[in-house]
């Protein structure tokens, strides 16, 4: 599948983060704006894939940072989001790179590039056993986003 970076994302803030909630944004692609808002404020980047969007989005927290993987559909609707983070753990997000196996690879935290890929249908991710350390799921149990650690 066609996949390529997107230069045209943007992100407007909708809420500021607290000790309860995290910060949220609209995103925005060719001029078409997500009516839900998503978890973080710092765009690292956007994805094309076909006809669904993949952003990379970190909280600006020091020290602390996580980031929220969300896949967007055509019409800019949440398909399914994963978070990496952990508590007293920072990232730095670098070295995206969109493979021609259609998986995007990036390095984020540990001493690994972590690699996403979108299933084609949903699959069972059961809490703390489903995937690598420091990932988890947004509501549900269902989940099409897969991610691993490859050292």
């Amino acid at each position: 599948m066609q996949q390529r970076i997107r230069e045209d994302a943007s992100l407007a803030l909708v809420r500021e983060g607290n000790d309860q909630e995290l910060a949220t944004s609209f995103a925005t692609i060719a001029g078409r704006t997500s009516e839900e808002p998503l978890e973080g404020i710092v765009l690292e980047a956007c994805v094309q894939r076909g006809n669904q969007y993949i952003l990379f989005l970190t909280d600006d927290i020091p020290f602390e940072d996580s980031l929220h993987i969300h896949l967007l559909d055509e019409d800019l609707n949440r398909v399914d989001t994963a978070t990496l983070g952990a508590p007293y753990t920072t990232g730095h997000f670098h070295n995206l790179k969109c493979e021609d196996s259609g998986e995007i690879t990036f390095e984020f935290f540990g001493d690994c590039a972590w690699e996403v890929s979108v299933s084609p249908q949903r699959r069972l991710r059961l809490p703390f056993v489903s995937g690598p350390r420091g990932v988890s799921w947004q509501n549900g149990w269902f989940h099409v986003l897969e991610l691993r650690a490859r050292k």
